[in-house]
């Protein structure tokens, strides 16, 4: 049995430039994959990162002859649900030139829209509904066995016309039990961050998140039928953290690391744990990181933003999404404005840098909302501004009313990046949302003294700068995109 993990050709965010990481979903699979089954043949095919276009990608699948190709992803950071529309492309053009591999989809979207993937794509054999990990192993064992698939839970298909959803598969409560991800399959020395930031990897090493914001991208992850799966944060130790961490400098050469967990400061004792081998492996100095948590956590924890940059932390992303605490309570955020602007001058002062995310584009957004919401980010002054476009995904609680609108169109997601304006609000067009979009990032990066205080800082990890240069650097294109016209992902 060979198993194929694609990635096919894709971009990246308009504002991170050339970015390019392993696909560490599919690395994971891998990993597990091969620890139940070292005699099945695996291989990855990155055409990302090998710079290969659709004819490239087609000649090395057919070299390959899989009998089995996975494609999805588990970042929103890849490039949201436009990547589910890079997958759902390439899947065609293989099952038109390579009818006899059986595709599996999972992650993003797939996990919660199965039904909606299959109808509108015959190419995709199976999806994989909600945590993919033991799911996928056992479809892969039960079609190499020629097993009935109907009784592996947790995966979609067609049979005799029809849609089957198996049983429920409940998540995985330790993921300490799982393998560390397949690296060495990827080709490791292709990766880069930002533009600039080179030997680069993103681990994803928690999942879950206590507050369940209703926007959020990860419910796209779950399967529906149990609402409650987000809630249940489940994390790896901080010691295997630090382990991986040490494998990818040591072994790879890596030099510089995002945890994409949606929140890595979840937990204080992880967090402690993390801080104490990384000093103890010594790779405080050899592999710097940066990481996303919550402001309450931030604030619970400032007395250890010494140690954190001690042990290699040089920048760290904290999410306010709007600019008043009533409009953050609508939206199940658990913070408040106050604690987001305390984090992010805490932070700055221990030498940390700090991405502030924030978004537009809800449903009550009118052009004096959104410039209100950005002077609350001018005035919390952050070293860097992400701005991202509201894009509702199947699954999160604020998905059925903008289906109920007519404002979601699911059988084109091209554009569903998060930097492309997708939906309207109540009181502005799509256009109008990315005029005022492209509007606030350039005046955010145009205020005096803002690019100085990074650039010449003399307490920044020249990485901080280097990423703030990328920023500056891709602003055009977040404009482009902001108004459709280019496609970056």
């Amino acid at each position: 049995m060979k198993v194929l993990f694609l990635q096919p050709p894709l971009g990246a965010w308009s504002t991170w430039g050339r970015h390019r990481a392993p696909n560490i979903g599919q690395a994971q699979l891998a990993g597990l994959l091969r620890e139940k089954h070292p005699q099945y043949k695996l291989e990855v095919l990155d055409c990302r990162a090998l710079e290969l276009d659709q004819a490239g990608m087609m000649r090395e699948v057919l070299k390959s002859k899989p009998d089995i190709i996975h494609i999805g992803d588990i970042l929103h950071t890849t490039g949201g649900a436009a990547v589910v529309y890079r997958y759902n492309q390439a899947a065609k053009l293989i099952k038109e030139k390579y009818p006899q591999a059986k595709i599996i989809a999972s992650g993003l979207v797939y996990a919660s829209a199965p039904q909606e993937i299959l109808e509108r794509n015959p190419q995709i054999d199976y999806c994989i509904v909600g945590e993919h990990d033991y799911s996928f192993v056992e479809l892969v064992e039960a079609l190499a066995e020629g097993r009935d698939v109907e009784k592996v839970k947790g995966v979609a298909f067609r049979k005799d016309g029809q849609i089957i959803l198996t049983e429920y598969r409940g998540l995985i409560t330790d993921l300490d039990e799982l393998p560390f991800p397949a690296y060495d399959l990827f080709p490791m020395d292709r990766y880069v961050g930002h533009d600039y930031w080179k030997n680069y990897v993103e681990t994803w090493n928690s999942r879950g998140c206590p507050a369940g914001c209703k926007f959020c991208y990860e419910w796209s992850q779950f399967d529906p039928r149990s609402n409650g799966d987000l809630k249940f944060f489940r994390a790896r130790s901080g010691k295997l953290v630090a382990e991986e961490l040490g494998l990818l400098h040591h072994r790879f050469g890596i030099r510089v690391v995002t945890m994409m967990d949606d929140c890595f400061n979840t937990s204080r004792r992880r967090m402690e744990e993390f801080l104490e081998e990384m000093l103890k492996q010594e790779l405080n100095k050899k592999i710097p990181w940066c990481f996303l948590g919550r402001a309450p956590y931030y604030l619970r924890d400032i007395d250890l933003f010494p140690k954190m940059k001690e042990a290699g932390c040089f920048l760290a992303l904290a999410g306010i999404e709007v600019a008043t605490d009533e409009e953050l309570e609508e939206l199940g955020k658990g913070i408040t404005v106050e604690q987001v602007e305390e984090t992010i001058a805490r932070l700055k002062e221990a030498g940390i840098a700090t991405v502030l995310t924030w978004m537009m584009g809800f449903e009550n957004d009118d052009e004096y909302r959104i410039k209100k919401r950005f002077e609350a980010v001018d005035r919390i002054d952050p070293d860097i501004c992400a701005l991202q476009y509201l894009t509702p995904m199947p699954g999160a609680p604020i998905w059925p009313e903008y289906v109920k609108r007519d404002w979601v169109k699911f059988d084109d997601l091209k554009t569903w990046d998060f930097h492309h304006p997708v939906v309207p609000t109540k009181h502005l067009s799509i256009e109008e949302v990315g005029r005022l979009g492209a509007w606030a990032l350039r005046e955010f990066y145009s205020k005096p003294g803002r690019v100085e205080r990074i650039m010449y800082s003399k307490v920044y990890h020249p990485y901080v700068k280097l990423c703030f240069r990328s920023y500056m650097e891709n602003m055009s294109r977040f404009e482009k995109a902001s108004s459709h016209k280019e496609l970056y992902v």
